[in-house]
């Protein structure tokens, strides 16, 4: 038994989660723009599994299950700003496997390597120097634009970080793990946040699911307790949930060419939901 099943439903309630697939996935596809991404998202491609296949060099058929992982930790790990080096120690793998990764990876997605740039160049260029220590030392600080941007192309939000000093470097940098993470992580949460308030604002204000309680969420999940003879409150909750294009459009003016599935797991403490997801 774990902690998980202490976290129980209510007498005659159950529990459902809503989990969006691949979300920061889809984040990056909104952030670059990158055309293939896009089509490999509306088509439902496989990515780990075609990445798999072309590390091994085998057919996508043959890919094991262990070797699909792997690739998944490279695509993962890239993304948010690891190296052919990190990546091949943290699954002690030939350094060449992981650079053949990396290749592969940017040579179907190009536009995705062009958004890092620009986003490093921006953060770079956008260096300060503020004398917020009490010793009169100026503070180095970058800001790295977010994926949300207005007509003429510049972000409508910002991330501000203190510089990275380096022992090798006499000047602060700022870090390229950071450009890369950031603004994907924080286009994420703003998703999250803006479909939470779309949903309480169903649940509050208009009153339209009256049986559902909004009990918590986690990076990219909804987690509501529900009448259980009412099985037809989650086909409403996923749709509303699933309403993402819409809502960014509203807020961002920001046209989205993907859509935000949701999966649905259900059960009557946590570990059931998380064991039938």
């Amino acid at each position: 038994m774990t902690i998980l099943n202490y976290f129980e439903a209510r007498e005659g309630k159950q529990l459902a989660e809503f989990d969006y697939a691949q979300l920061e996935i889809r984040v990056l596809a909104l952030a670059s723009m990158d055309k293939q991404l896009i089509l490999d998202i509306n088509n439902g491609q496989d990515m780990h599994t075609y990445f798999a296949s072309r590390i091994y060099n085998k057919p996508e058929k043959n890919i094991s299950k262990q070797e699909r992982k792997l690739a998944k930790g490279f695509s993962f790990q890239l993304q948010y700003g690891a190296g052919a080096k990190g990546i091949a120690r943290f699954w002690d793998v030939e350094e060449s496997m992981t650079k053949r990764f990396i290749n592969e990876y940017y040579t179907r997605y190009p536009d995705i390597k062009s958004w890092q740039d620009r986003v490093q160049r921006e953060a770079e260029d956008s260096l300060e120097h503020r004398g917020d220590r009490k010793d009169g030392e100026s503070v180095p600080r970058f800001s790295i634009p977010s994926i949300w941007r207005d007509d003429n192309g510049s972000p409508l939000t910002t991330y501000t970080i203190l510089g990275d000093i380096s022992e090798y470097k006499s000047t602060a940098y700022v870090s390229p793990t950071k450009c890369k993470n950031y603004p994907i992580q924080g286009g994420a949460a703003d998703i999250m946040f803006i479909m939470l308030n779309t949903l309480r604002t169903d649940l509050r204000v208009r009153n339209s699911i009256p049986s559902v309680t909004l009990l918590n969420t986690v990076h990219d999940s909804v987690l509501i307790e529900f009448d259980k003879d009412d099985t037809d409150i989650l086909d409403r909750v996923r749709k509303l949930l699933e309403t993402v294009p819409s809502a960014i459009r509203r807020v961002f003016k920001v046209i989205s060419p993907i859509n935000f599935p949701v999966d649905v797991a259900t059960g009557f403490t946590l570990a059931e939901v998380k064991n039938n997801s």
